[in-house]
């Protein structure tokens, strides 16, 4: 059997943030995981609330705020709660690790729910354009083989309380958005992703000039870690 080639990567892998970043700002990709450089990471008052919002969802804890404790309390939940998917993209130019963590997946049907803070409206049209929920979508695919039967993005409104040194808060409203994800989706996604892995890739060999690595030796390497 032929050895299958695995797209040499700095992160030796995909995720959903890793796209995004590559699609949005390729030079802060770059200095993050070609230089190793993590203060190149922008983060603002909204981001940092949102990460609050996610360590409570994850660990099933209160935050100490009452209103965003409430809102959580809103909010629609499986029983899988951020736990890490990894599956194997095969792509022209190679096989990829991809990699990521969706907030919430039914570990029976596999639905999934992605949860959003922000100030930003949400509405359909957006929602259904988000390309974090097609990744996870694929994701779910490529490990189990299954289109989930229903997606959802959840937002918690928020607003920056200009009494409170500019605090962010949520306002009390909670909305949710069905996304519709089919085949279509799935394999456009697999696109995208296949021609980011293939723009970092042909970059980063450039950068570091890695050992050309199979998928049966780097499966080798991961049991002896």
């Amino acid at each position: 059997m032929a050895k299958r080639k695995i797209v040499q990567l700095p992160a030796e892998c995909l995720s959903y943030s890793q796209v995004s970043m590559w699609l949005s700002n390729p030079k802060t990709y770059r200095e993050i995981f070609f230089n190793q450089n993590e203060d190149a990471r922008f983060m603002n008052k909204g981001m940092a609330y949102g990460k609050i919002v996610a360590d409570a969802l994850e660990n099933g804890e209160e935050t100490g705020d009452l209103l965003t404790d409430m809102a959580i309390g809103l909010l629609e939940k499986y029983d899988i709660k951020d736990q890490e998917i990894e599956g194997w993209l095969k792509t022209p130019n190679g096989w990829v690790k991809i990699i990521s963590h969706p907030d919430t997946v039914d570990s029976k049907t596999f639905a999934l729910r992605e949860y959003k803070t922000g100030h930003v409206k949400w509405n359909q049209k957006k929602a259904d354009n988000w390309f974090q929920l097609k990744f996870y979508a694929m994701l779910i695919y490529l490990k189990h083989g299954v289109i989930p039967p229903s997606c959802y993005l959840d937002w918690i409104e928020t607003f920056a309380d200009a009494s409170d040194d500019g605090k962010i808060k949520p306002t009390g409203h909670v909305e949710t958005f069905e996304v519709k994800i089919g085949l279509k989706e799935i394999l456009e996604t697999m696109a995208i992703t296949s021609r980011v892995a293939r723009e970092i890739e042909t970059e980063w060999v450039v950068h570091e000039k890695p050992k050309e690595q199979t998928l049966e030796e780097w499966l080798k390497n991961e049991k002896t870690l």
